[in-house]
């Protein structure tokens, strides 16, 4: 029977054309929604919301506005201190990468030629224009490009909705827009690199700027986050698999642009080839001055490994910063781990990927004994968040092929939910505990990682019973003004009365 018999054209209803008029329509409104969200958030967010970021923030000002690497002036500014710098020949410096703070200051450079303002008078109005720049417009045309990859390899309609209003409302890649920090663009970053070599990998496409768009964006996600070399790697074996020309006269050399740039402006910061952050445990991060032991001789809270191995493991899993717990939607993504039948051939490159990227880097950091700290004080896993664009991904196979199903809608929205309600729980400050977090420690299930309180020593004496008493003419005598930085930064006012 020829292919064009009509006995083969399916009618289709008036019905039908609306639901796909609605359907094609609503897909953008999520990301203008979520756009909208992640603006509102952002041009009212805190500035210099954590140690974290301003340790970032505190170089923008000293490459920006006094052309030196070391933070010293303005770390001794009240509001702009951070633990996260080192000790080096006599100055301090941030301990985080050089790239990414060195792009920010280009960026304040021109909203300083264009507006006027300056980062230490201006603060909030210089940091919010940033992160749009720098953090919530990429991201935008991440989600775009997201929405692109499912609607050509996600075969059923639920799929592409239910991922997409995943990726925008209920993952960290929404609630860390909001702050500056190295997550977010690695994450955008994979996006843009995914976004080509899976049209050489499953669309057979072999158009040079594909492969040199994925190699750049790749290794651009490296600068910003170390294990991400094993997704360059990974890639790349990819890749040279399909076209070995392309991709070591193509692929390759985009890759080494950002690369040589990182390594560029590292030994432009240090002085050597090392990142200070490589110096954890050395004299770079535990050192004394004026008479002040450094944080990290000290450290407090989640900073100050509390947790075996099987405790530690168990809250990034399931506990109170777990991925699973927190976003349980990629619970399904292990589904075609376990049952590769499940996914189509044309899949199998991104889910094996995930896969071994998963296990590699949560291995990675599980052998960090020294660093057992759940990212510190932040709502979610933060250094597993680059990862979450390839999640999405793999929880394409699942859902096409159980989504269908009223029992998995039923699950998938369930988990849809608790996720959004992560992501929503920090949107304001991702610097913060996670709900779950929160939860336990309201009812005293988490008091490892409380400071606890040193006794003071006794037979001390003081000098409070001198001041003087107020004067009848005083409602009450003078109060004396003790202030100080605590760790973190935070102004401290003591009055005595």
């Amino acid at each position: 029977m020829p292919a064009n018999d009509p006995a083969d054209i399916q009618p289709i209803s008036l019905d039908d054309l609306k639901k796909s008029h609605r359907a094609a329509r609503s897909v953008p409104l999520v990301i203008l929604v979520g756009a909208t969200i992640a603006v509102a958030f952002t041009l009212t967010a805190t500035p210099l919301q954590s140690a974290n970021d301003r340790s970032r923030w505190a170089t923008v000002y000293s490459l920006g506005d006094r052309g030196v690497w070391h933070i010293d002036e303005i770390d001794a500014v009240p509001g702009w201190s951070t633990i996260d710098k080192v000790r080096h020949e006599g100055h301090f410096y941030s301990s985080k990468p050089a790239l990414l703070p060195a792009i920010a200051t280009g960026l304040y450079k021109g909203v300083q030629l264009v507006t006027g303002w300056n980062i230490r008078s201006d603060t909030a109005e210089v940091t919010r224009t940033i992160l749009l720049l720098l953090n919530v417009i990429p991201m935008v045309i991440a989600w775009f490009l997201l929405h692109g990859i499912l609607e050509r390899y996600a075969e059923g309609r639920y799929t592409k909705r239910l991922l997409l209003i995943a990726a925008v409302f209920a993952t960290p890649l929404t609630s860390f827009l909001t702050t500056f920090n190295n997550h977010t663009v690695a994450a955008w970053a994979i996006v843009f690199a995914l976004t080509p070599a899976l049209r050489i990998l499953i669309d057979d496409r072999r158009s040079a700027w594909l492969f040199a768009a994925s190699g750049f964006f790749a290794a651009f996600a490296c600068t910003n986050e170390l294990p991400a070399l094993s997704f360059l790697g990974l890639l790349g074996l990819f890749l040279l698999k399909r076209d070995p020309r392309r991709t070591l006269l193509v692929f390759a050399p985009a890759a080494l642009v950002p690369l040589l740039l990182s390594v560029g402006m590292t030994y432009w910061q240090t002085g050597g080839w090392k990142p200070f952050y490589a110096g954890y445990g050395s004299e770079l991060y535990e050192y004394v001055h004026q008479g002040i032991p450094s944080y990290w001789m000290n450290p407090r809270g989640f900073d100050k490994n509390a947790d075996a191995f099987p405790v530690y493991l168990l809250h990034c899993t399931f506990g109170h910063h777990g991925i699973f717990s927190l976003t349980p939607l990629f619970l399904l993504m292990l589904v075609p781990w376990v049952a590769p039948r499940l996914t189509r051939e044309k899949l199998r490159p991104v889910v094996w990927m995930t896969a071994i990227l998963t296990l590699v880097v949560l291995g990675f950091y599980l052998s960090r004994t020294q660093n057992y700290n759940y990212g510190g004080n932040s709502s979610y896993l933060r250094w597993l968040i680059w990862l979450v664009p390839l999640w999405i991904l793999a929880l394409i196979p699942v859902l096409d092929r159980c989504g269908e199903r009223r029992s998995m809608q039923i699950v998938a929205g369930l988990f849809l939910m608790v996720g959004t309600f992560s992501t929503f729980w920090s949107i304001a400050n991702p610097w913060t505990a996670t709900w779950m977090f929160s939860l336990l420690d309201r009812y005293g299930l988490v008091e490892q990682y409380q400071d606890p309180l040193e006794p003071f020593p006794a037979h001390r004496h003081a000098w409070f019973a001198s001041l003087p008493d107020a004067t009848p003419e005083e409602a009450e005598p003078d109060a004396i003004e003790l202030t100080g930085v605590d760790p973190t930064g935070r102004r401290l006012v003591l009055a005595l009365r």
